[in-house]
């Protein structure tokens, strides 16, 4: 998503729990990477409500350190984002 904010800062997130390269952290990168290349396909000015309320709650699971359950979320975002058809152009 160049140009644009990402949907996690993944890099940061490391740096403040540890640089483990564990199964947890290796699906989060998996799913963020995902979710970011799901996100640059719909081409939004603006992100839907759904999508922030769902991005804080990714956030929140993250800064309690529930990579698993923030991985998760993404996930499922990932996949509710790809179902949706990209705009025409």
């Amino acid at each position: 998503m160049e140009g644009q904010a990402q949907v996690i800062d993944l890099t940061g997130w490391r740096r403040e729990h540890g640089e483990g390269h564990d199964e947890e952290h290796r699906r989060l990168a998996d799913a963020v990477e995902r979710l970011e290349h799901a996100l640059s396909d719909r081409g939004w000015d603006r992100p839907p409500p759904w999508l922030v309320t769902e991005l804080l709650a990714v956030q929140g699971c993250l800064s309690l350190g529930f990579a698993e359950d923030a991985a998760w979320r993404i996930e499922k975002l990932s996949q509710r984002t790809e179902r949706l058809r990209a705009p025409a152009r």
